[in-house]
């Protein structure tokens, strides 16, 4: 795979500050949503029979993550979407297995620490998936890399962790069937966030 951006300079370079325009990216997410809705409601299916479960959350989450960036990826490159795409991400389950694993291990010992530490570190690892499966960066490094990403404006990106978490929320509540419309437009967003901040070179 080609890379067309040095990521550790991208990363470097964000960690010195940027502006993100949060109605942009929900814009943008929305728009990414708009062009395959049918698919992204369809995976959606499986992806909350996944993350409905704690386990099956810990141990496919990862890849079920990236299947959806991958869809979004798609979706913006106006790229039709087969059925196979939707398991585009088990194709890294090891890696991204690994960085579920670690994420999980470090945010629940910041939330035992008085819950604030949890909550930093959940928005700081926000851009990790991204990185392994964009960037195949090994989890330790994806995940040191979403922290200096993030730290470049963290309270933007917790701005915008808070209206997805409350989005999903309002989901939950249309009777659970919400979230097959919320989750996508969650990961589109986050999406649109990293390639504003970042840019996105996988073709």
């Amino acid at each position: 795979m080609e890379l067309v951006v040095d990521i550790q300079k991208q990363a470097e370079e964000a960690s010195k500050g940027y502006r993100l325009s949060i109605e942009n990216v929900l814009q943008v997410g929305f728009n990414l949503l708009r062009k395959a809705p049918a698919e992204f409601i369809i995976f959606s299916i499986l992806g909350t029979i996944v993350f409905s479960n704690p386990v099956t959350g810990l141990l496919l989450g990862g890849p079920v993550m990236a299947s959806y960036l991958h869809l979004a990826h798609l979706a913006s490159r106006n790229v039709k979407i087969e059925f196979s795409d939707f398991f585009k991400g088990f194709e890294k389950t090891g890696a991204l297995l690994k960085l579920n694993l670690l994420i999980f291990l470090v945010v629940l010992l910041g939330f035992l620490m008085l819950i604030l530490p949890g909550i930093y570190f959940a928005v700081s690892y926000t851009f990790s998936h991204m990185y392994v499966w964009f960037y195949d960066q090994d989890p330790t490094e994806a995940i040191r890399l979403s922290r200096k990403t993030i730290s470049g404006n963290f309270w933007q990106i917790l701005i915008l962790f808070l209206i997805l978490a409350g989005i999903n929320l309002l989901g939950l509540m249309a009777l659970g069937v919400g979230v097959l419309l919320t989750m996508p437009f969650s990961f589109c967003v986050v999406y649109a966030a990293f390639d504003d901040i970042i840019g996105i070179s996988k073709k």
